[in-house]
């Protein structure tokens, strides 16, 4: 055979086979989509004297701690061997909004009532982080979540609403020799507010709607400054984002109020890994446990009238940071 002949013999070969290859592969909206995984929570905990129950946060010990925002105005202590307890007093004008516990079992807390950036130290004393932040107070619901870096530096969020009816809210940071100023004034109802475990990224909970939630994230330097503008992670239908958690992996937990789920979003894709259920639907926030109890996600919640505070634990697949 000639040998152009024979070359284009193999050509047309060739150009056969990647054809039928090409055939074989589905278009993208005819592809399986992840599994997601539902997992059902347990209660552990419930009492009607606290009310809208959030912020939960582990100590050292493993104690869980978490806010009452019912009659009883203030911080709750759970163990497994002792149940739950009132702890401190602390932000009583409405009760503290969000917790988060230090390397040093210092509990930093929203107190929303008295517009102030709380510290609970372990000797009982409560120090004074941040106070006058807010140019006009009138028109803020108060500090509400909050996230402390390994390195001392506090943001927490102050939403001017909390489902896409108001302006835009305000993102604050504070140093840790206590320089306060704004991070982000651009999120329309900022709520929950956490860090990756080394510090250099900022994930917040855009409420954009009464049922939607755009979870978004700044990239910051070794200081905890942003570095550029914040990136659109993805959107979430079903959902008023409430408080997060970040696993091992680096995905992120945001619990939906209102809907009693929390969804596990894959940080890469922005899709849903994994779902945590709740009887009660005003879910609010999560937290990992701490040593061997890492795998466990503890969550708070209310019942939609915010009399009875109920805590929840569910053991997902990847264990915290």
């Amino acid at each position: 055979m000639h040998t152009s002949h024979l070359l284009s013999r193999l050509w047309g070969l060739s150009l056969v086979a990647i054809l039928v290859g090409c055939s074989a592969v589905e278009p993208p909206e005819l592809q399986t989509k992840r599994e997601v995984r539902v997992i059902e929570a347990e209660l552990i905990a419930s009492d009607g004297s606290w009310g809208n129950t959030e912020g939960p946060a582990l100590g050292s010990s493993g104690a869980l701690y978490f806010t009452s925002r019912g009659t009883y105005h203030g911080i709750v202590k759970w163990t497994s061997g002792e149940g739950a307890a009132e702890y401190a007093d602390v932000a009583t004008l409405a009760g503290p909004g969000g917790l988060w516990v230090d390397a040093d079992d210092n509990i930093h807390l929203t107190a929303t009532g008295e517009r102030k950036l709380q510290k609970l130290l372990p000797d009982g004393s409560v120090a004074t982080v941040a106070e006058n932040f807010e140019a006009d107070p009138e028109s803020t619901t108060g500090p509400n979540d909050v996230t402390v870096s390994r390195s001392g530096v506090v943001y927490f969020t102050d939403p001017k609403g909390y489902a896409g009816e108001a302006a835009p809210g305000t993102i604050y940071r504070v140093t840790a020799d206590g320089e306060i100023s704004v991070f982000d004034d651009t999120v329309v109802g900022p709520n929950g507010i956490v860090l990756s475990s080394d510090d250099r990224t900022l994930y917040v909970a855009h409420n954009s709607a009464a049922t939607t939630t755009n979870l978004v994230r700044w990239t910051l330097d070794a200081n905890g400054t942003a570095i550029g503008s914040k990136e659109l992670i993805t959107t979430i239908d079903s959902c008023v984002g409430d408080g997060m958690a970040v696993d091992a992996n680096g995905d992120v937990w945001v619990t939906c109020y209102s809907f009693g789920t929390a969804h596990l979003i894959d940080n890469d894709t922005g899709e849903t890994i994994e779902q945590v259920t709740t009887e009660q639907k005003a879910l609010t926030n999560c937290a990992f446990g701490t040593g061997d109890d890492r795998g466990s996600l503890y969550l708070t919640s209310s019942d939609m009238d915010r009399v009875t505070g109920y805590v929840y634990r569910a053991q997902v697949s990847t264990p915290g940071h």
